[in-house]
């Protein structure tokens, strides 16, 4: 296939040239509860014994085949795994919707609209064109007010996708329509619905999620989880080295673009996860990404629509993708954030570094808007992957290709 550069995508030509139960106290919870992501004070070394586990685990996945449980092995389950997506429909988040789609033991409960990478207007219209072309017509969509709580910062225009071909993939047009409920009104039923069973995906600014909060406090403790993608914890931020515009160094942009949401659902007392830039963001440590040896496999076996919808993105944003870095060592790939982030979340077992912190954010609309900061001073209120599995994340993504 021919491929081009976007100028819309997610980094274009630089401006300038070139998890557990509640303990009782709000912000307190007992992360020893959480399943099956690891306890507190658990941090996976890469000792000797570490390293040789890894290099087996590569020899085996690519010189014989190895089973890995992943969306399409597994059965259909009586009691599926609730989720809202929240989303600004960036070209990472239609990979997650495409992932999550390709997983029966999902329901997608909604899908709500943030003013983010795209508006909430022609955000609604890709999502809903997703849907028709995946045969999902029966999930409700639902936009977000389109604006922050405060202040006026936003993606730059020149990254918006049309809505009939975002990111390469060709979407028909279709008579599909979004939810006469706005974003917080359908949040707030789903949640009232299926309390202690539902897990909501933050993947853009936190607009929709944050105003939920603050009309029914009570609401974030009978949430399972808000996973959050985004923020830079103990690495530089990632505006700065997208689009120099903008002089912030300490954020991601969907903190930076609505701090003021940001810190409510920080300070919520929700049950928090945070993959931060840390670890999905080409300047992060050892970053989880996509790279053009995967892509190679991930064609090869893509046969149904949410294969080859995958392969398409995948291979656009591969080819398009700009990247300005202002440090060193930087990862060879792209980055799909939210991707990582939700395959995480289905499978933490793809998490190897797992923390505790108390996280504050910074509000306003200047150059450290959005900043993660770390306090010692008070209790963990969210848990943060700062490590993973490149090999077990590529093995599970290779299932959702179809054969």
């Amino acid at each position: 296939m021919q491929t081009k550069t976007f100028l819309y995508l997610r980094n274009p030509i630089r401006p300038d040239g070139g998890i557990g139960r509640r303990a009782g106290l709000k912000n307190q919870w007992d992360f020893s509860l959480a399943g099956s992501i690891p306890a507190p004070g658990t941090v996976f070394m890469l000792n000797g014994i570490r390293l040789m586990k890894r290099a087996v685990f590569y020899l085996l996945l690519f010189t014989v085949p190895v089973f890995i449980p992943g969306c399409k092995s597994q059965p259909e389950k009586e009691s599926k795994r609730n989720i809202i997506l929240d989303v600004d429909m960036s070209v990472d988040d239609m990979m997650s919707i495409l992932y999550f789609l390709s997983c029966p033991d999902i329901d997608i409960k909604a899908i709500t609209i943030e003013n983010g990478v795209s508006t909430v207007d022609s955000g609604a219209e890709i999502v809903l064109r997703i849907l028709n072309l995946t045969g999902h017509p029966e999930i409700p969509v639902a936009k977000g007010t389109g604006k922050p709580l405060e202040g006026d910062n936003g993606f730059p225009e020149q990254w918006r996708p049309p809505v009939d071909k975002p990111f390469g993939l060709a979407l028909p047009a279709h008579h599909l329509k979004p939810s006469d409920k706005s974003a917080v009104m359908l949040i707030k039923q789903i949640a009232g619905e299926n309390k202690n069973n539902l897990t909501i995906l933050a993947l853009g600014p936190m607009t929709s999620l944050a105003q939920v909060f603050l009309d029914d406090p009570e609401l974030a403790g009978t949430i399972s989880q808000v996973f959050v993608s985004d923020g830079a914890v103990d690495v530089e931020g990632g505006i700065y080295q997208e689009w120099p515009a903008v002089n912030n160094r300490v954020s991601g942009w969907n903190l930076w673009v609505d701090a003021k949401a940001a810190a409510i659902v920080f300070n919520s007392g929700a049950r928090l996860v945070l993959v931060p830039l840390d670890l999905t963001a080409l300047h992060g440590r050892d970053p989880l990404v996509l790279t053009d040896g995967f892509l190679k496999q991930y064609m090869q076996l893509a046969s149904d629509t949410i294969g080859k919808s995958m392969s398409t993105l995948m291979e656009n944003w591969i080819s398009s993708y700009v990247y300005s870095p202002q440090t060193a060592g930087t990862a060879a790939g792209v980055p799909v954030w939210d991707l990582v982030a939700c395959m995480i979340f289905h499978h933490p077992e793809i998490g190897t570094k797992w923390e505790n912190r108390c996280l504050k954010i910074t509000e306003g609309v200047d150059e450290i808007a959005g900043q993660i900061v770390s306090s010692k001073g008070c209790t963990p209120n969210v848990r943060i992957c700062f490590g993973g599995e490149q090999a077990l994340l590529d093995s599970l993504l290779l299932q959702t290709a179809g054969k």
